[in-house]
């Protein structure tokens, strides 16, 4: 991969295919796994999310520079623009949801997708319990969706509904992991927007306080709010952000330093390389040394 950027696809494999607004695609994990020898190697999906359901086995999953195994069962949010690749273990069973960002606007759902982070941000791994009830449910309803597709029953309203149900089941069950004190309230929901408008705009390197204004509050109001939810600084939140892409590309491609700052938005990059050092602690270059997608052990 030196020298390459990230694959950006629709479906894995599937280059120039425009996604439509209400896109919705559903396919068993060895549809397209068992194709690649189980291992699909580091892309992205622009304008698309997915929600991967693993029932039986495990899979070795890279995303933003880290790496682990994780077991089933379990369910694993890919948001848009998330740079990740799989290796499955061989006949591993799970379903892969894929869904247009556009689509998750949609009125019908999208008060259901608060705290999901489906449209930015990194890959996040929710366990299930094998008795467990939500992983039951969630189960079906991602087959039954499956059943429903294959009817070709797209973008109809009774699907909306199908997929608000799965939404609304995975909420339900990443709400149930987080501790009881992680209650929704106003502050939250300031920290949501905050992170969003960080995804539309970090590389422009903005200060904190053209982004209070833009959220209609005072700086010092988005700190507290950040503090209160995350723990953190507005300017933590966003070096944050920086940083993730940063491994991103350091992980991912063969970029040199100076492209990887550029696309960043530093001018300097010799600011950008004492930025990431600041931030993870370690050199870009023994980071990508660590942590390439090639020296991943099979």
């Amino acid at each position: 991969m030196r020298g390459k950027e990230v694959k950006r696809f629709t479906l894995y494999g599937e280059d120039g295919r425009t996604i439509g607004p209400e896109f919705v695609h559903i396919e068993r994990i060895a549809d397209r796994s068992s194709l690649h020898d189980w291992t699909i190697a580091p892309h992205s999906h622009p304008g698309m999310a997915q929600v991967l359901m693993i029932e039986t086995g495990t899979v070795d999953v890279a995303s933003d520079g880290s790496a682990r195994k994780i077991a089933a069962p379990a369910c694993m949010i890919v948001p848009s623009g998330c740079v990740h690749a799989f290796r499955f273990a061989v006949a591993a069973e799970g379903w892969v949801l894929s869904m247009a960002i556009a689509l998750l606007h949609d009125p019908r759902i999208a008060g259901l997708l608060e705290g999901l982070g489906l449209d930015g941000g990194g890959l996040r791994v929710i366990p299930l319990e094998t008795e467990d009830r939500q992983r039951a449910r969630l189960s079906w309803l991602l087959a039954d969706m499956a059943d429903r597709l294959e009817q070709g029953l797209r973008a109809t309203p009774a699907l909306i509904a199908q997929l608000g149900l799965v939404l609304a089941t995975l909420g339900e069950t990443l709400a149930a992991s987080l501790p009881q004190d992680a209650g929704k309230d106003r502050r939250a929901v300031l920290v949501g927007r905050y992170r969003g408008m960080i995804e539309a705009q970090y590389r422009d390197h903005w200060p904190i306080e053209r982004y209070a204004y833009a959220l209609g509050v005072t700086s010092s109001t988005l700190t507290r709010a950040c503090r209160a939810v995350v723990d953190k600084s507005p300017g933590d939140l966003l070096h944050d952000r920086l940083a993730l892409e940063a491994m991103r590309f350091l992980a991912f491609t063969g970029m040199g330093m100076a492209q990887i700052a550029h696309r960043l938005g530093f001018e300097d990059p010799a600011y950008f390389a004492r930025f990431f050092k600041n931030r993870t602690g370690e050199t870009a270059s023994a980071f990508r040394a660590q942590r390439a997608w090639e020296g991943l052990e099979r």
